[in-house]
Formats: structure tokens, sequence, C-alpha cells
């Protein structure tokens, strides 16, 4: 019964476990495309790698998980507790579940592009939250297993049942979502439902280290790490012998793959990759001299291409196990520029600029590789142009001349200074034709060894390509000048006739050109397409046959028949292959070499082909083989991806990406924030994108489009970065695809947003445009009818100011007259005036002489008094003086002065009395005198009083009038 379930475990993990459809060449090394630290900028140690729908690839690094879009790398999100990530694993949503140390939980993308966790450890129990490194995720129908050597964790349904070993879980085995387990204590056990049994006899594997299980048709493949393979079989456990086994056992198996055809990659922490059929035969041993960034592999996984990603303890590798193309590498790997190449006595030969090297072919296609390396063939240490077999002898073609290649040395021949290549004289196997720097040499076959003879007169030209057809005649093309046909005569010893071939001929130009043999036919690879000589004529036109199947496009470098009719050929920057079909059409087939773009070297282009199938080009970038049974899909879907959308102002604000650093510290409080919505100031963007096709994706060509803004699609080119400014307001898409190195074009990748407008152009702002409009037509009608208004109004004015002016001028006139008249009175008034002021003038004159005069009389009568005796004229002087009194009182002629000075001075006498009525007569006739601009000498006989009575007379005045001490008392009365 036992033996029975052991036999059913067996098949059903043979039967169930899914192959990959993934197989490793065994010639040669796959290529190999490495990403260091440096590249990715995150930590050297990765430990695990998975794919999601869409084709984006995430590793379990470090420093968090690993994001690889083709283009750009960026760490996406970390665990809460900033820890290392070990294990991956993503369901059908994309909903990535992630094993940490001492955490795990799970990665959910938003609509923004960015990345959330969230921690299931809240979900433990406290005794449970101890644990280290998570270093296996598996997610099955149901539920999701986390697996630490601590304990086993099961998420299902928001809740985590926890399973505990004694002593301590030593590994985790999955084949096809069934769980095993291996116990330090109890052996091997099987994860059933939410419990773990044991299954019968498993204690047999305690202490194996078992690191994977493959079920295979001679039963279960046990890895372990110390040990090597074993088998388990009817319950017997046995060593399981490889040509691998001093590798495998030496540096310890750290996990394993299952291709397809039986094939099994094993890394190791020392060695590698190595890769075994399931005879245990050696298929590749891929380290760090192959290529391998590191020898300590910590996991391997195919992605949907078929090619292998080799996650390391320093770096990531993708290994493209899936192509036919390979690169002939050994542990020296010294040789990269091959010039030819040759399959001769078991020996692979190579031409490069350092001599000629070979190494043992047999042994190195059969695996054999670890001392099997490319040797030098002594004798040569110059540039080996061409190698070919010429009846039973190897010959090189080197810059001193032919050499005769013997195993593993070589002889000159001919030491002739520089031979480009040999051909066979047609009809003469024993002479060869040798073309040099300078012109044609003449080798002979004698007794089984080529002997020089002589070089050939009539030609000097260089001859590096070189032909018979099939008269004889000889074509050789100069890349520089053109196509020389050459007749030689009877005894190959000179030329007798030569003929030149150019663009005048017909050839779309005189550069460039080659000439090659297919069947008895002599063709031409010009830089558009291929020609032939018309028949009867000296005319080259394009070949009718090569134009249809290589166009007239692209520069012809090389045309070569194999053994099976297969026509090869190099055009532009492709190489192909025309197959020969049963209907005797031909296929054209150029998607596998495609790799070989720019790696040929330029003018030296080499095809080898061999009777066994093999392939040989001779690069810049050293010997690649190509097995045409090894079928690669070329047409597989892939997503272009939009990686990232940022505003350039402000400056590098981003709108759509998966970069961890943008995220907030608190990622718990991360909302879903994005929108397509920007204001008119973010109407700058800058877009980012990728493809998720990882075969060379440096040489992904990318389109784009604008919808909304650009009428097309832009040309295809290596951009993966477009920027926009000054966009106007309007709903845009951003449309993207990729074009891979097999001109398979991506499925689409859309960015949809608007760009609002702004505030100037808003619904608001026409509204309010709209408002300011009807104001400013208001206000012009307004303004148009009080514009009306005033110039009635100015017309009425003007005809007011019209009819004013004719008065005016009618006033005027009689204002004229008037005034005419006036002067005449005024005329006659200052006559009046003058005459009167004349009187006055004279009167005043009279009034003071005749005072002076009886101030005289006084005075003498005052003395006669005095002298005589008063008793006797007393009475007469008495009269005398009265009289005298009396007339210089002269009131009667003062009376007539003042109505004379108040018609002249504008009644002064009048004003000055109402102003100042405490004014005396004496006072007033004193201002009068003043007004008069009289001094006061001329005053004092006016008044009958002395200067002095004048000046005390004059101060009274000054203080009725309130005048201040420095005012001028003449000059108040004359402006008064």
């Amino acid at each position: 019964m036992t033996k029975f379930k052991i036999k059913i475990l067996a098949a059903f993990l043979f039967l169930v476990y899914p192959t990959l459809d993934a197989q490793i060449k065994k010639i040669g090394v796959p290529f190999i495309t490495s990403y260091s630290p440096k590249i990715y900028k995150a930590a050297s140690e990765n430990w695990d790698v998975i794919q999601d729908s869409k084709g984006m690839m995430f590793f379990a690094n470090h420093f968090g998980i690993l994001q690889f879009d083709g283009v750009r790398w960026n760490i996406i999100t970390q665990p809460e507790n900033r820890s290392m990530v070990r294990s991956l694993a993503i369901d059908k949503t994309d909903k990535m579940y992630v094993g940490a140390q001492g955490d795990f939980g799970y990665v959910k993308q938003l609509s923004n592009g960015q990345y959330q966790y969230t921690s299931l450890v809240k979900l433990l129990p406290a005794a449970a939250r101890n644990f280290n490194d998570v270093l296996h995720t598996v997610i099955r129908s149901k539920d999701v297993v986390f697996f630490s050597p601590e304990a086993m964790f099961i998420y299902k349904d928001n809740k985590i049942k926890v399973l505990q070993s004694k002593a301590v879980f030593d590994d985790f085995l999955e084949v096809n979502k069934n769980i095993y387990v291996l116990d330090n204590e109890k052996g091997l056990l099987r994860l059933r439902g939410e419990e773990l049994v044991p299954i019968p006899n498993g204690k047999k594997f305690i202490g194996m280290k078992i690191r994977k299980i493959f079920g295979t048709k001679k039963g279960v493949l046990l890895l372990t790490q110390k040990n090597g393979l074993f088998t388990y079989l009817n319950n017997e456990i046995q060593p399981f012998v490889t040509e691998a086994d001093h590798l495998l056992k030496q540096n310890q198996i750290s996990t394993g793959i299952e291709f397809s055809d039986g094939y099994f990659g094993i890394g190791t922490r020392q060695s590698g990759l190595i890769v075994i059929d399931s005879e245990g035969h050696l298929i590749q041993h891929i380290n760090k001299q192959m290529g391998l960034q590191n020898d300590y592999v910590t996991n391997l996984k195919t992605d949907r291409e078929g090619n292998l990603w080799v996650t390391l303890k320093e770096g990531i590798s993708l290994i493209q196990i899936s192509s036919p193309l390979s690169r002939i590498l050994d542990s020296s790997n010294s040789e990269t520029k091959i010039y030819c190449s040759q399959i001769y006595q078991n020996k692979l030969y190579i031409g490069t600029d350092n001599g000629l090297f070979w190494l043992n072919w047999e042994d190195y296609k059969n695996g054999k590789r670890e001392n099997v390396h490319f040797q030098h063939v002594s004798g040569m240490s110059e540039n080996v142009w061409n190698i070919g077999v010429f009846g039973n002898s190897l010959l090189a073609f080197e810059k001193n001349g032919v050499f005769e290649v013997s195993g593993t040395s070589a002889k000159a021949t001919a030491k002739i200074d520089g031979v480009w290549k040999g051909i066979l004289v047609p009809n003469h196997p024993d002479l060869l034709l040798a073309g040099g720097y300078t012109g044609l040499y003449l080798l002979k076959n004698k007794n089984g060894s080529w002997e020089y003879k002589h070089k050939i007169k009539g030609f000097d030209e260089s001859s590096r390509v070189i032909e018979f057809d099939k008269d004889g005649n000889i074509w050789i093309a100069h890349g520089y000048k053109g196509i020389f046909k050459l007749k030689l005569n009877e005894t190959f010893n000179s030329v007798q006739d030569v003929q030149f071939y150019d663009q005048k001929n017909g050839f779309p130009s005189s550069l460039f050109l080659n000439t090659f043999k297919i069947g008895d036919q002599i063709l031409f690879g010009t830089t558009r397409g291929v020609y032939k000589q018309k028949t009867g004529s000296e005319k080259m036109i394009p070949d009718p046959f090569f134009v249809k199947y290589l166009g007239l496009d692209n520069h012809i470098r090389l045309l070569k028949t194999d053994n099976q009719n297969t026509i090869w050929y190099i055009s532009g920057e492709n190489t192909g292959k025309m197959i020969r079909k049963t209907n005797d059409s031909f296929q054209i087939d150029e998607l596998p070499f495609r790799k070989l773009r720019y790696l040929y070297v330029p003018g030296f282009e080499n095809i080898q082909t061999t009777s066994g199938g093999d392939v040989f080009f001779g690069t810049q970038d050293g010997l690649i083989h190509y097995s045409a049974v090894k079928d690669k899909k070329y047409q597989t879907k892939y997503k272009a991806v939009i990686s990232e959308v940022k505003c350039i102002f402000p400056k590098d604000s981003l709108l759509f990406s998966s970069r961890y650093d943008v995220l907030p510290n608190k990622t718990d409080s991360l909302k879903d924030a994005f929108s397509a919505v920007l204001p008119y100031s973010n109407n700058a963007l800058h877009f980012s994108f990728s493809s998720l096709f990882f075969d060379d994706a440096e040489s992904t060509k990318y389109e784009y489009w604008l919808e909304g803004f650009e009428p097309k699609w832009s040309d295809y080119s290596l951009q993966t970065e477009k920027e926009y400014t000054n966009l106007p307001e309007n709903e845009y898409v951003f449309h993207v695809r990729a074009k891979n190195i097999y001109d398979v074009v991506s499925e689409e990748a859309v960015f949809r947003f608007e760009v609002l407008p702004p505030w100037y152009r808003t619904i608001w702002a026409y509204i309010l445009y709209l408002i300011l409009y009807g104001v400013v037509i208001y206000t012009i009608i307004k303004y148009q009818k009080s514009l009306a208004e005033r110039q009635r109004q100015q017309l009425i004015l003007n005809q007011e100011k019209e009819l004013l002016r004719s008065r005016a001028e009618l006033n005027e006139q009689r204002v004229t007259l008037e005034q005419e008249n006036m002067e005449i009175m005024r005329e006659n008034l200052e006559a009046t005036i003058n005459l009167k002021n004349a009187k006055v003038a004279s009167s005043t004159v009279n009034l003071i002489h005749l005072n002076e005069i009886l101030l005289s009389i006084k005075e003498l009568i005052s003395q006669i008094d005095k002298k005589n005796d008063p008793n006797v004229n007393f009475s007469l002087l008495s009269k005398i003086n009265k009289l005298i009194d009396h007339e210089l009182q002269g009131d009667k002629q003062w009376n007539e002065f003042e109505e004379i000075f108040n018609q002249l001075h504008d009644n002064f006498m009048q004003r000055l009395k109402t102003s100042y009525p405490e004014l005396t007569p004496r006072d007033m006739r004193l201002c009068a005198y003043l007004r008069m601009n009289f001094n006061t000498k001329e005053i004092a006989p006016l008044l009958g009083i002395s200067v002095r009575g004048v000046e005390d007379t004059r101060y009274r005045i000054r203080k009725k009038l309130q005048l201040p001490s420095d005012a001028n008392i003449t000059e108040f009365i004359l402006n008064f």
C-alpha cells in the first residue's frame, strides 16, 4: 500500500508539473543582458522575480519591490518595517503578495500608477509575530501561503492560520500548487487544506536539504543543496548521476527550473547556472566567465517571451534562452572582431586582427567546455581576412601572404604583400587565383600542397571581391571605383582584356559595389538592390528575381548559397535567408537575425554555413552561431506602457508614476488622488514611456500621437520621452506604441487628460465678458445719445453765440461810439479838471502868499506893539490884529477849497471823516495838504502854525489813524 502511494505521488508530480515553453541552446552561450546595481540603482541582492499580466517585471530586492518596464527601474514600494523583500507572488488581478523580513502583506496599484503596500502582520496574534525571512510566497486557489523557517502563514478571508514546527522548517517545495514542507523533525510534509500531514516514509528526507522537486519519467527528481541530484521512485532514493556532478556538489544548489524537452536549469551559489537534460548530460554552464554578472544565483524564472530571468546575489541577468542565436565563447573570450570562420577536421577556426585561432569543435558543441578555448595558430599574427578549404588544404589569406594551415600551426605558402581571398580557377582544380592588395596572384597545387607561381601582369587594382563566371571571366568589385571584368590569357600569367563598369553603365552608384555568384549567374550588390548584366549589352539592370524578394531600397552587402540551396543575404541592416519552397518560390526569413544589426565588421560581412546545418556569423561582438532547429515565436503580443507623466511647471509635478519616492511618508494616508483634469498653469507635460518587451529592449522604437493637438502619429524613433508645452485648453489623449526588433507592433497605451482654460477663458469669465459687453454697448449707445444731444446743444449754442456775436458787434459799435463820446467827454472833463486844478493851485498859492503877508504884518504889528506906547495905538492895533486873525482863519476860502478838493479826489474828505470821525477840522486840513503831497514847511503857513506845530499835529493824526511807528503817514494818505 505504501509503495502504491509513493508511485501515485511520483506520477502525480510528473503529470501535473508544467513544463515551461523555453529551451536553451546547447551550442554556444545565449545572449545575456546584465543589469548591475549601478543601472537599477537599488541594492545588489535580489531574491525573486515575477511578471504581471501586462508583462511588467518585478524583483524582490533588499530595498523593496523593484520594477522594470524595459527602460526604467524604480523601487515602487517597501514593507512597512522597511526590511528586505524575499519572495513575491501575483494573482490574476495583478495583486502582488509580498514576503519580507519579519513582515508580509500585499500590494495594489492605484490609478495614479503608484503602489500601496498593506501589511498583514497585524492579523497575527502577538505570539506569532516574531519570525524572520518569508522565503516563499505562493498563491493557491482560495488562499495565500507565506513560508518562513519559523512558521507557515495561510491567509484566507482576511484571517491568518499559523502553522508552526516544534523544530524548524528546512525548506518549502511547490509543484503546481501542491505544497510540501521539509521539517527537520518530521521529514517531508504535505499541506492539505490548512494542515500539514506527513507523507509515507517522509522521514527519509530529513537532513537532505532539498531545494527543488521536479517530476520526471524516472520518478521525482530532488535537487539538494550540497549532495547533488537524487531520484525518488518506488520508495527508494537513488543518486542521479550527471555530467555536472562535480559542479553541483561543490557549488551548492540554490534553486532550479524546468525547461521544455526535459532540460533543467539549476542555480548554484558559487558557479552560476548549470543546465542538464533529463539524462544528466551537461547542456550549458553559464557562469561569470561566460557573461553572468555573478555566480550566486538566488532564483530563476521565465517570462512570457521565453527569456530566463536570473536574480543574483549581486545584480540581475536576462538570458535569452529562446533565441536560435548564441555566442561562441570560451573561458578566455579574448577575440571578438571576427573576419571569417571555418570548420575543418573537427576544429573551428576564426580569423581575427591578431591572427588565426582554433578550438575543438566536437568537444565544444557536446558541452565539454571547461578546458576548451580558442588557441592561437602558430605562425600567423596579422589580420586574417579569409580562410577556406581548397582541395585537401586549409588556406588562410593574411596581411603577409597565403598560409597553409595544418592543425594548430601554419606555414607561408606565398609571401605576398597582402592577400584578401582565394578562388579556384574553373576547370583547373589545381590552380588557385588569389586576390591581393595590388593585383592577382596564381598558386598551383603540387603533390597536395600549394605553391606560389607568379603575379598576373596587366592588373594592379585591389582585388578583395572576386568571382569567376561560367565563361572563365574574372569579375572584381572595387568598393570605391566600380566593377572590373578581366580575361586572362591561356597561360594565366597576364590579363589580355579589361572592361570597366560603373554608374555610367547603369549602376545606381559607383561606390560600394559587390559581386556575387549565385548558381552560374554573376550578380552585383549595389546601394539600391541586386543588379545583373543585361544579356547582349554592357548595360547593368536590376535583377527581377531579387527585386521581387529584396526590393530596390537597400544596400546589398552579401549574397551566398548553402548546400540546401538557401540564399543567405545581408540587405541594409537586415540579415536573412531565402528558403526555397516546393513550388520553386522562396520564403523570406529575417526575424531570427534582427539581433545581428549593427554587429558586422563594416565591409567584411561574413556568413559561414556547414553541411551539418551550423551557421556562423563573424561580427564585432565575436562569433555568433545559428541553429535552424531552434524555433522561437516572434509574433508574441506585448504592451507599450506609459511609465510616468509629470507637469513641467511647476517643476516635476508628477501626475502618474510608480516611483516609490513620490509617495507620502505614511502609506496609510495614501489616497487615490489621481486627476486628469489640469489647470491651465499645468499645460506643459512630460511623458515617459516604454514597452514590456525585453529582448534587445534598447533597439525597440516608439511612435506617439497627442490626439487633440497633433494630426497624426510621429515617426518611429528610439526616443522614450516626449514633452509638450503651451497646450491650449482641450481634452487630449496621448497614444504611444512600440515596434520591437522583430517589427511586431505593441498594444497601444493611452493617457487621457484635460487642460482647463485659464480663468479668463472660463464660462464665468465669458459670462462676465457678456455682461461687460452689454455694459460697453449700453455705455456706447448712451454716449452716442449724449454726444448727439451735446452736438444739438452745441449747434443751438453756436447759433446763440452767432446771434450774440452779431448783437455784440452792434453793441460793440454802439459802445465804440459811446466810448468815442466818453473819450470826448473825458477829454473835456480832464480839461475842466485841469483848469480847476490850475485854479485850485493858483488859489492855493495865492492863499499861501496872502497868509505869508498876513503873518508878516502880524509879526510887525506885534513888534510895533512892543516898541510904542500901548496906550496910544492899542485900540487901533487890536482892531488890525482881529482883522488879520479873521483873514487867517480863511473859512470861506477853505470851504471853497474843500469842495473843489473832494471833486478832484473822490470825496476824500468825506471818506476820511467817515472812517476816522475823531479827526478835527485842523487834522482834516493837514490830511488834505498831505494828499496834495505838500511837505511840512509848506503846510505850516497854510495852517498858520509853526513847523513844530505841524509835526505835533502829524503825530496826533498818526495815533488817531492807528498807524504803526514804522508806517509813512504820507503814503497812507496818498493811497487812501
